[in-house]
């Protein structure tokens, strides 16, 4: 493979990147891309014009797998109608299967892994600068991410992280206060702490999750602080005892508890069982009577029978979460899971989701119209091209490109990205209101 060096060749130095996956993901191709910008190569939105084009994949589910794919071979024309003479395809697509693969892609010129893509590039595209957290940073630039660790140690039968990512390690709480402090002087005002198992941050012997959310509290100055990807069983009183006491942490614990009956919780080998489960609601609810709980849910497990999935209706019922994804089980090579029978037909996991999803749509807009009156502060994300209504933003309640937004009427200048909002309407999903003062 032929190195380049864009320093001394400028017909060689754009670089374009195609970003796939979740947020975790797109943190991750952000900086691969600044690294490479700061070794000399220059950006481009523009894949015609690129002469190096990374594509940053995700590999987590089959429909993942299938987008990378056609992202990879779409961004291979770019080498016949563009400048394209580098195809980099990197992230969890190429950290999976990039041995099984390679031949299969003649296109691609140069693979990378999680870890190795420093020394990748390094090799191939005459990168030599210190990887950092630094990045340009995506609309909307109030609400940004940090990832806190990399990898998972648990192992949920129906999961392919561990093997993609590896074992769950913590960064530093130093290296995450000193981005946060970055991000913050970029103009950030809601910081988003993701990683595949943010509940178990710091208990691979570096700090805790609470210890961090203590250094963010005294060490920067975001007023909307929030958590996501807490799993079940390390939800401690610590944490929960400190969102109630502090307004800077969003009322907001996104915990995916992925199914409720005792048979298919243990069959995935998650914990804790349902009853657990019903206890840790109970304590959220109690210690933060606020919260919004947010949880995911893995319809047609293998062994899922119609009488298992009532119990979950049942449970979604009772518990009468603010926010539920659902998702129908996909099975993935390499997981304790794949070989796993019976499984449901796909009709009938289509027809569970959309009956859990119709129940939770109700749910929803009940807790929505409750908060009708109200007046709660906002972070706007952009202008709304809604008619009638100038802006959309979201609550603390609310998390971005997962939950509702609020749709707001203006009739006061929104000097900032945090205003206050009165509530006035609200349907399944989203809210509804009108500025009543801009906050700092």
């Amino acid at each position: 493979m032929r190195a380049f060096h864009p320093r001394q060749d400028s017909i060689m130095s754009f670089v374009a990147l195609c970003n796939l996956g979740c947020s975790k993901n797109q943190i991750d191709g952000s900086v691969m891309l600044d690294y490479l910008c700061r070794s000399g190569h220059t950006r481009t939105d523009d894949f015609s014009k690129a002469h190096v084009i990374l594509v940053n994949t995700c590999a987590f589910i089959k429909e993942a797998k299938q987008e990378a794919i056609d992202k990879i071979l779409e961004m291979a024309l770019f080498k016949k109608s563009g400048a394209c003479t580098k195809l980099v395809v990197c992230g969890c697509f190429s950290q999976r299967f990039r041995g099984s693969v390679e031949q299969q892609f003649p296109e691609v010129d140069i693979w990378a892994g999680i870890d190795d893509w420093p020394e990748v590039f390094e090799r191939s595209l005459n990168a030599s600068v210190k990887p950092s957290y630094m990045r340009r940073l995506e609309e909307p630039m109030a609400t940004q991410y940090i990832k806190i660790s990399e990898g998972c140690s648990h192992a949920c039968a129906f999961c392919a992280i561990p093997h993609i990512r590896g074992e769950f390690r913590s960064r530093t709480v130093s290296s995450i206060v000193e981005e946060a402090q970055w991000l913050y002087g970029q103009g950030a005002r809601e910081c988003i702490l993701v990683s595949q198992d943010t509940s178990n941050y710091g208990r691979d012997g570096k700090s805790s999750l609470n210890r961090l959310l203590e250094r963010l509290l005294a060490d920067t100055a975001f007023p909307w602080i929030r958590m996501m990807y807490l799993h079940p069983a390390l939800v401690d009183d610590e944490v929960l005892n400190l969102v109630a006491g502090e307004p800077r942490l969003c009322p907001y614990f996104d915990i995916p508890l992925q199914h409720d009956a005792d048979p298919i919780l243990k069959a995935m080998k998650r914990h804790p069982l349902s009853k657990g489960n019903r206890s840790l609601v109970e304590r959220i609810r109690t210690t933060v009577p606020d919260a919004a709980i947010r949880t995911t849910f893995i319809v047609g497990f293998p062994g899922e029978t119609d009488e298992l999935f009532e119990e979950l209706l049942a449970f979604v019922e009772e518990m009468k979460f603010d926010k539920v994804g659902v998702f129908p089980y996909s099975p993935e090579e390499g997981t304790a899971a794949f070989a796993m029978r019976p499984r449901p037909r796909d009709g009938t996991v289509a027809r569970r989701c959309e009956a859990l999803m119709t129940l939770q749509r109700e749910i929803s807009e009940r807790i929505g119209l409750s908060r009708v009156g109200r007046t709660v502060e906002c972070i706007i994300d952009n202008e709304s091209n809604a008619s009638g209504f100038a802006f959309e933003g979201r609550t603390r309640w609310d998390a971005p490109d997962v939950d509702g937004k609020v749709f707001i009427r203006s009739h006061k200048t929104a000097s900032g990205p945090i205003v206050r909002v009165r509530i006035t309407g609200a349907d399944d999903y989203d809210l509804f209101g009108e500025i009543e003062q801009s906050l700092k």
